[in-house]
């Protein structure tokens, strides 16, 4: 399932591979099968898979670095409008691709320029969820009850995540809400765009691995791509969490590795629930053929 005709990487120079999702539909998985990937299918390490292969995409720290601003001083819109400069002062010094991880929406800031800058873009990647199985996830991960978590998936606003207690080491994002997102990335006409499912994921991890490995302009050996799947099968990262513990694990979770499974809202949501949901993203579930 492409969201462009295309899957061609769109910067011949070293640049940005954009992994783009609304939280908790699966970035993070794929992430760490890229990683693996990456090194030939070798095994990775939760906490230390992203040294040298990514850069945070809304990290507070490294945009008053680079920006040389105290971005806390700053409205949120000023904030947002800034990120693509960052994103262009990373991309100038690297001698190959990199990932980055983004929650937001496909949108333009400030003076009207994509908050995503096509110049600096390898590719894009972008992981869907059955929004059913988000709200049971996202209810997990932010500590809320289920109800919460659906009105926050229909809320326009929503962008802001406090990552530790008493203090925000994420920027202001332009998440908006489940269907915006998602929409906002099969409509994106900047650059090619690759959409993959959860779901797919599940069923078919090797071609849809594959997929993600040609969105990003990366070698995709069959061997490797095999040693890739194995090295990042959810057990395996769940066991890895429970060891050692892993560090984009909210303080409001009990794990971030919890099920990873595809259709549980059906265990989980009243018939209410699915009601609500369905009629705030019917259209884009629709769409993506989850309904």
């Amino acid at each position: 399932m492409t969201a462009n005709p295309t899957t061609v990487a769109h910067s011949t120079r070293p640049g940005i591979v954009w992994i783009s999702s609304y939280p908790k539909s699966g970035s993070t998985w794929l992430r760490l099968a890229l990683a693996s990937l990456r090194r030939g299918g070798a095994p990775v390490r939760i906490n230390g898979f992203k040294e040298g292969q990514e850069i945070p995409g809304a990290n507070r720290p490294l945009f008053d670095r680079l920006c040389d601003v105290d971005s806390s001083d700053l409205p949120a819109d000023v904030v947002l409008a800034a990120r693509p400069h960052m994103f262009r002062m990373v991309a100038a010094g690297l001698s190959h691709n990199v990932f980055c991880k983004v929650h937001d929406a496909f949108v333009r800031v400030g003076d009207g320029s994509f908050l995503f800058p096509p110049q600096v873009t390898v590719g894009a990647v972008h992981v869907c969820r059955d929004p059913r199985d988000v709200a049971v996830s996202l209810a997990h991960h932010m500590g809320i009850t289920i109800d919460a978590a659906i009105g926050t998936m229909a809320d326009p606003r929503y962008g802001r995540f406090e990552t530790r207690p008493g203090l925000s080491r994420g920027l202001p994002q332009a998440i908006l809400t489940w269907s915006a997102n998602i929409d906002s990335w099969c409509d994106a006409a900047a650059f090619p765009v690759t959409l993959l499912r959860y779901e797919d994921m599940h069923a078919d991890p090797v071609t849809t691995l594959a997929r993600a490995a040609r969105a990003a302009a990366m070698p995709a050996e069959p061997d490797a791509l095999l040693r890739a799947c194995a090295a990042t099968r959810f057990d395996v990262l769940r066991d890895q969490e429970r060891a050692e513990g892993f560090d984009e694990t909210p303080p409001t979770a009990r794990s971030f590795f919890r099920k990873g499974t595809a259709g549980g809202w059906r265990d989980v949501l009243s018939r209410a629930q699915q009601d609500r949901i369905l009629r705030d993203h019917g259209a884009t579930m629709a769409r993506l053929g989850y309904v």
